[in-house]
């Protein structure tokens, strides 16, 4: 039987001694054979994992099942342990035991299931497995799991699907972020993090290029400082490009190819940061068997030295993250600005998978061609985009004054001071700096909404961005709720009359920060 590698030094999760279900309940998970406290059905209330063949997928089962019994329900857990039982283990013991290459074995069984359930037309009952395969490529490809495959299988069309509302509903944590209510919180706190924390930088450098890229975390393991390449060295605007790996299972090495992809001066900031940071820190450098191991300068620099590679030889990858350490990374920026989702009122649930799922609903709702999403998603072919440009459709939030107030105490996306005259007003007695505000149609009327508090030339578009700008001072006695209901009718007018999606919600950000500006304004007037 393979050796399970189980090591806190990988980032991997310990398994522990008990979990809190979703519904405040106490599972003990210390043994194979879980008793779960589900009282609806006490006959199949046991998972005994003493059944997987092979410690590795069953270590990677558990925490799988886990995390369902933790963030979505012990209902969940069990109906998600039964089907990869019953679709990808209970026939297959002997071919997984007796495998010789255990990440082809365990391909061939999934292949298998799929073209069984084809064949019944129970197609939709390998969602549950096809999930956990996912989960293990995303987080631990180094125990079998294929990411060339896994991103096959990420867009099959599956009826019953996460890309469902049936399924959505089920958990509402597995498809895209919303791209007006939780993308710009993100977004947002990542312009706003200055600490320079070797920890901090990694979790940004992560975060920003899987919203950059929507890559696999697998992708960003394999990346060195080399891989940034300044294209205009001699100019004082220099243009950076990325060397992203791109982990290709046909190639012997998964840095034998790579895709050139432009890097935002924005996003690049952050890599460089990280880059200034390992190179300022006197790393102990590793040993094996008396010998120094080469530093080929990773970017996301692993200490204590990846186990598994060091284990296997491959001395070449010995400082490199695993795959979970970058998802530990994007999920510890999160936490550590604690940013709630309004949607769920929880804390937001950020995976490189949501991400890359973000990214690409985002751009076909902006109207990119499929073939150009193919190529920026690192698709060979457009047959597995498809499914973007389906739930490109269903990112837009509909909304109006009740809603856009209700979400705007959770974006605070307005950062100004609320003034009650021009002699309280930073530049109150510039009339170039008083603003004013008119709407789209001709009998609308001029509004004074507040003063620019820029001493120097503002470059905004006023008033649009003026509620967005922590310069702006707006009146507490201003009309608001008329900017409000402009904006908000705007809005709806170019949802009706653009296919693009995009032209209906780039105005979002403002609609929020002129919600959060009324709703202050009326408890200050109060």
């Amino acid at each position: 039987m393979q050796q399970a590698l189980f090591s806190n030094e990988n980032g991997w999760r310990d398994i522990p001694d008990f979990i809190i279900s979703r519904e405040g309940k106490k599972v003990n998970t210390v043994s194979d054979l879980w008793n779960l406290p589900y009282a609806i059905d006490i006959s199949s209330s046991k998972l005994d994992f003493s059944k997987i063949p092979n410690e590795n997928f069953k270590w990677v089962l558990k925490s799988f099942v886990i995390e369902k019994i933790e963030k979505v329900s012990t209902h969940a857990g069990l109906q998600h342990f039964q089907d990869i039982w019953a679709k990808f283990f209970r026939n297959n013991i002997e071919v997984i035991n007796s495998a010789q290459d255990i990440e082809e074995t365990l391909i061939s069984v999934v292949e298998s299931a799929i073209n069984l359930g084809r064949a019944e037309h129970k197609l939709w009952t390998l969602y549950r497995p096809i999930q956990w395969y996912l989960y293990g490529a995303e987080h631990y490809p180094e125990l079998g799991f294929s990411t060339a495959y896994a991103s096959i299988l990420e867009t099959m069309s599956i009826p019953g699907n996460p890309k469902g509302e049936a399924v959505r509903m089920e958990d509402p944590d597995s498809g895209p972020l919303n791209h007006s209510l939780e993308l710009p919180l993100l977004i947002q706190a990542l312009k706003k993090d200055q600490s320079q924390e070797l920890i901090h930088l990694q979790q940004k450098a992560a975060v920003a290029l899987s919203i950059a890229y929507g890559r696999n975390p697998a992708n960003l393991t394999y990346l060195r400082h080399s891989d940034v390449v300044n294209l205009t060295p001699e100019s004082d605007d220099p243009v950076y490009v990325l060397k992203i790996p791109r982990i290709k299972k046909r190639l012997v090495n998964p840095r034998d190819d790579y895709k050139e992809e432009f890097l935002d001066p924005a996003f690049a900031q952050h890599v460089h940061d990280l880059i200034r940071a390992n190179n300022e820190k006197n790393y102990a450098v590793l040993y094996h068997g008396g010998k120094k191991l080469q530093n080929p300068q990773p970017l996301f620099f692993n200490i204590n030295g990846n186990e598994a590679a060091i284990l296997s030889g491959d001395y070449e990858n010995a400082y490199n993250f695993s795959s979970s350490m970058i998802t530990s990374l994007i999920k510890g920026f999160v936490r550590r600005h604690n940013i709630i989702s309004p949607l769920t009122k929880e804390l937001m649930y950020v995976t490189a998978r949501r991400l890359r799922y973000t990214l690409a609903t985002g751009l076909a709702a902006e109207g990119i061609s499929k073939a150009a999403l193919a190529r920026i998603l690192d698709h060979t072919d457009t047959q597995h985009v498809h499914v973007y440009f389906e739930l490109a459709g269903k990112i837009v939030i509909q909304l109006d004054k009740a809603i856009a107030k209700a979400f705007s105490q959770y974006l605070s996306y307005f950062s100004g001071h609320i003034i009650d005259s021009l002699e309280n007003a930073i530049n109150g007695d510039n009339p170039e700096k008083h603003l004013v505000f008119k709407g789209d149609m001709i009998e609308d009327g001029i509004k004074d909404i507040g003063v620019c508090g820029e001493s120097n030339i503002c470059h905004l578009d006023p008033p649009f961005s003026c509620y967005l700008c922590p310069k702006f001072q707006p009146y507490i006695h201003a009309d608001h709720e008329y900017v409000l209901e402009s904006l908000l009718n705007s809005r709806n007018e170019r949802l009706e009359k653009y296919e693009n999606a995009r032209l209906g919600i780039q105005l979002d950000e403002v609609i929020f920060a002129v919600a959060q500006v009324a709703e202050a304004c009326k408890k200050e007037y109060v």
